[in-house]
């Protein structure tokens, strides 16, 4: 484990530590006993949720590995009971942050038990969305596109562009463009439809040879359909993707208009810089819907 590995964990944990005080009384611990620090225990729950939190914190990282968790909770208890026999727990910025983790922790736990109350598309809903988005599913292809970056002038990128879009095929794109501009870069990759994103529109009534110039900051992307491959998705493998995609829309709305609602029933007074007409009201924060999406996903 590295330095700066090690410091990351620590980091980590830290946060765990002020997220497990925050939570008030202790609730009944009867796993297992995996060390003690001074008498004190570390519990397999105590574990386990340590490592539940750094898997959150970093995600599309490797999982830690318990001992490394174990041994960093080890010497969080160290510290945290040096700070206690220094009555560092009543120091007025420990006491601030350990209320301000305590109302996140209830904010966020409130966010993902309203999200998880919220019902699930049905299949009449997953159908309509199905058939509504022929080209991610039932007509889904995959595009076999040559994409070249050149570097041109400023004015002479728009010329450039119309004659690019003149062309009939790849080859003449990339002669075209190593004649003309100062530099370029050619690549070519298969895309399926879905990560096309805003260029599916174009792309999908493109026929092979056609292309589309697109502006640069240094010049021109020249983007040639070479091929079209048929790769449809059928309702069934497509239901568990659309059905997620659904459920998260459903919560986000869910969670705003339960938002709206307790803000409408609430009385909320802004004072200092923040009355009315000294400043413009802050607006409404949209910290809730998203940490709801992040619980879903």
């Amino acid at each position: 484990m590295t330095m700066r590995s090690a410091l990351k964990l620590s980091l980590t944990l830290a946060c765990v530590a002020v997220l497990l005080a925050a939570c008030g009384k202790k609730t009944e611990d009867t796993s297992a006993t995996l060390a003690t620090v001074n008498g004190e225990k570390i519990t397999q729950d105590q574990l386990d949720f340590a490592t539940r939190q750094i898997a959150a914190a970093r995600p599309g990282a490797s999982a830690p590995e318990a001992a490394q968790v174990l041994q960093s909770l080890v010497e969080q208890r160290l510290a945290v009971q040096k700070a206690e026999k220094d009555k560092l727990d009543r120091n007025p910025g420990v006491l601030q942050a350990l209320e301000a983790a305590r109302k996140d922790a209830l904010a966020r736990y409130y966010v993902e038990d309203f999200a998880a109350k919220v019902p699930k598309p049905s299949a009449d809903d997953i159908k309509q969305y199905y058939d509504g988005h022929p080209a991610n599913f039932a007509q889904r292809n995959t595009y076999v596109i040559q994409k070249v970056d050149a570097r041109v002038a400023a004015d002479q990128a728009g010329p450039l562009a119309a004659t690019v879009q003149s062309t009939t095929c790849a080859a003449a794109v990339v002669d075209l463009l190593k004649a003309k501009a100062s530099g370029i870069n050619v690549t070519q990759t298969a895309q399926p439809a879905e990560s096309l994103g805003p260029l599916l529109p174009k792309i999908s009534t493109m026929s092979v040879g056609q292309t589309i110039a697109i502006p640069q900051p240094q010049g021109l992307a020249a983007l040639t359909l070479v091929e079209i491959k048929p790769q449809a998705i059928s309702l069934a493998q497509a239901t568990p993707v659309i059905e997620q995609v659904l459920w998260n829309q459903k919560k986000r709305e869910a969670l705003q208009a339960e938002t709206k609602e307790l803000r409408a029933k609430a009385r909320i007074d802004y004072l200092g810089k923040f009355a009315p007409g000294t400043a413009p009201a802050p607006a409404a924060s949209t910290a809730a819907p998203e940490a709801a999406s992040a619980a879903s996903n």
